[in-house]
């Protein structure tokens, strides 16, 4: 197991979870076997995304702590609206790594909130075949960092991976894609 996920609960939870569906030979598994029960009080930070078309990866389920921190439940939106143009391609390139590579992938970015402007949170991502083997989702847990004592309930995100966006591939039996990371914005 990668680093940065033996450093996670809830990274690690993930892929414990996602890795038991898997048969053995099977690098991505399908959503029939996935009960999202077996994530227990971690699925309120998993949020599960289908790719509708390249560059269109909509929010499917969205766990409950997540939709608070956002302040809404996008579900059906793409979640390439909260990023810039060049972050929304680059993310792209991501998710079809994802797809058709068969990669997990751990991307740390800044978040702006209305009421926090200086957030960094970090996701892990794993793909799941569709059920059937048709189609294809993104199991995601999302961790926000950089925890303030007392602080209040973050209040709708304003921006995504404005200032700082990295994504790291995480081989799962399929290899890893050869590709860049975004450059550092001022």
């Amino acid at each position: 197991m990668h680093q940065i996920i033996e450093s996670s609960p809830l990274f690690r939870t993930i892929y414990k979870v996602w890795d038991k569906l898997r048969d053995e030979d099977q690098v991505v598994p399908t959503r029939d076997r996935f009960n999202p029960m077996a994530l227990g009080s971690d699925l309120e930070n998993v949020v599960l995304v289908e790719r509708v078309d390249r560059g269109r990866y909509e929010y499917r389920v969205m766990g409950t702590a997540v939709s608070t921190r956002m302040s809404s439940n996008p579900v059906g939106t793409n979640i390439l609206d909260y990023f810039l143009p060049d972050a929304q391609e680059f993310l792209t390139d991501w998710f079809e790594a994802m797809t058709f590579q068969a990669c997990g992938v751990v991307t740390e970015l800044d978040m702006v909130y209305k009421n926090d402007p200086n957030r960094s949170v970090c996701i892990f991502g794993l793909p799941i075949r569709g059920k059937g083997g048709k189609g294809y989702y993104y199991l995601f847990g999302n961790q926000a960092r950089k925890p303030k004592p007392g602080e209040q309930q973050l209040d709708g995100v304003v921006s995504a991976g404005e200032y700082f966006l990295e994504c790291t591939g995480i081989d799962i039996g399929a290899g890893l894609p050869d590709l860049p990371n975004m450059p550092a914005r001022p």
